[in-house]
């Protein structure tokens, strides 16, 4: 989508306090059975709310799948098997939706509203994590498409690989590092808060990334559409998101529904285009993927505007927390970022190495929202 270029779609300066003025979580006391264990400080901010003007001003292209328009018959698109608006399944099981609740469980136990973590919830749910087949196995051969791939060889081959391509092969590279790092320090009791978040951005990485990588390899194997689906979703429909659709819906419900026309206008494009084999109307396809990736960068822009709002209304090891996340997520934006506006890259990238006090919440958020105004 394109913003309209009429300077109404910003959001006033004074919608960041608004969003998250009020604080709902006094400062806990620390739990006397583990001494062993870090005791949890400072301000929890309340439940983050939903963007008052999202995606407010921003029009589809004349090229997008728009499945909530009449059921497609308004796009440039032929008739195919979305446009009732409902993702079909290829194959009636899908694994991936399995890894997307593992990650919602857990969030329930180290970092969902008001809970406190503790070094046993790091254990249990590292055990979750590294399940086999599990959440754990796909991240650490996740790659970014984004970039290129390496001459020789793929991610997991060696260890050599990720050392020399770490964007392409985020997964062991980044994410994995940040993952280990975290469950070994908070399942020691170390660190809980902080360590959480750790775990939730680097996962929500992941998830960002997995959509677009699993409906690229669709286009030989078909089953893989539907595992771009159960990232996205966790298996949910539109009005009942799971997952990484869950924390973007939380925050803008708008930007919610262009990604999830973006994941139908992948199934439209396998769905007219072989889809019980190998597709050939790469056009087709990478129209499609922009569209989702437009609408997915959104998304993630979105998440990181709420971690910028949480250093302003939380304290302790909370607004450490939500600086950490920021120091994962933006690098994730930077490639966009810096395609767009690569002054305004380099300000928020040195912006979030900074202390806490001294980040200028307002002018990150007015970038954030000047560079991605639209999904």
């Amino acid at each position: 989508m394109n913003p309209r270029r009429n300077g109404h779609w910003r959001w006033m300066p004074c919608a960041f306090v608004l969003a998250c003025a009020a604080c709902a979580t006094a400062d806990p006391k620390p739990d006397p059975g583990n001494p062993e264990e870090d005791t949890v400080s400072g301000i929890e901010c309340s439940a983050p709310h939903q963007l008052a003007h999202d995606a407010e001003g921003c029009q589809v292209l004349s090229t997008d799948y728009q499945p909530r328009d009449s059921n497609s018959e308004n796009d440039s698109w032929p008739a195919c098997i979305s446009d009732d608006d409902t993702y079909h399944k290829i194959d009636p099981n899908v694994s991936s939706v399995a890894r997307v609740l593992a990650y919602d469980t857990v969030g329930k136990r180290l970092w969902a509203e008001g809970v406190e973590p503790t070094a046993q919830d790091f254990n249990d749910m590292r055990v979750l994590f590294e399940e086999a087949e599990g959440l754990g196995s796909r991240i650490v051969r996740r790659y970014d498409l984004h970039y290129p791939a390496p001459a020789i060889g793929k991610c997991e081959d060696n260890a050599a690989i990720p050392l020399a391509n770490p964007d392409y092969c985020v997964g062991p590279a980044k994410l994995q590092p940040i993952l280990t790092a975290a469950f070994a320090e908070g399942s020691q009791g170390q660190n809980l808060v902080v360590n959480a978040r750790k775990i939730r951005s680097a996962i929500q990485w992941f998830l960002y990334l997995s959509p677009l990588k699993e409906f690229t390899t669709c286009t030989t194997a078909k089953k893989d559409c539907d595992s771009g689906w159960a990232y996205y979703t966790g298996g949910g429909e539109r009005g009942a998101p799971v997952g990484l659709s869950a924390d973007i819906a939380t925050l803008a419900p708008a930007t919610h529904d262009r990604i999830f026309d973006g994941v139908l206008a992948m199934r439209c494009w396998k769905n007219l285009d072989n889809e019980s084999g190998t597709s050939t109307n790469l056009a087709l396809r990478d129209s499609a993927r922009t569209q989702l990736d437009t609408a997915l960068l959104r998304g993630m822009a979105v998440i990181v505007r709420q971690r910028f709002l949480d250093l302003f209304c939380s304290s302790g090891d909370y607004q450490a927390g939500a600086l950490e996340e920021l120091r994962i997520l933006v690098p994730l934006l930077d490639r966009a970022f810096r395609e767009r506006n690569a002054t305004q890259a380099d300000a928020l990238k040195n912006e979030v190495l900074k202390e806490a006090a001294d980040i200028d919440v307002q002018s990150c958020i007015a970038a954030l929202d000047e560079t991605f105004p639209c999904p």
